[in-house]
């Protein structure tokens, strides 16, 4: 932010002579814009005075009112995911009560034979084709 002389002297309480005195001596830095009018950069200020103690309302950072929306949605998201996490975990725990599924086409082949099964039809590609081949029949 560029402020002129009147309004940085304004700013810190100083006379505008004080600040001209302050550029002529090298204390502090200033440019012009186009008019030819010098302008002083507020980081120059704040390096050479210190942060001011109170800011003119046009210098003051604006109001919240996106960041409380943004705080609002981002709160109702949450309540949304937790309701979501708690649906999911009674689902788990109403599954854990049933009880374990059974093959039909396996019947009472022992677990070593179902797990060699498995690893040679990775894809269930071969039980599917079995299972269709039984609805037929």
């Amino acid at each position: 932010m560029q402020l002129t002389i009147p309004k940085a002297a304004k700013l810190y309480g100083k006379h505008r002579s004080t600040i001209h005195r302050h550029i002529e001596s090298g204390r502090l830095s200033c440019g012009f814009r186009g008019d030819g009018t010098r302008i002083i950069e507020m980081a120059e200020l704040i390096r050479c005075y210190g942060e001011p103690e109170h800011l003119p309302d046009d210098m003051q950072p604006p109001a919240t009112p996106r960041q409380e929306d943004m705080q609002q949605a981002m709160l109702q998201a949450l309540q949304a995911m937790h309701q979501e996490l708690v649906a999911l975990r009674e689902e788990v725990a109403q599954l854990k009560q049933l009880p374990p599924p059974t093959n039909a086409d396996q019947g009472h082949q022992d677990p070593q034979a179902a797990v060699q099964e498995t690893d040679s039809d990775p894809h269930g590609l071969r039980s599917l084709a079995r299972s269709l081949y039984q609805d037929e029949s």
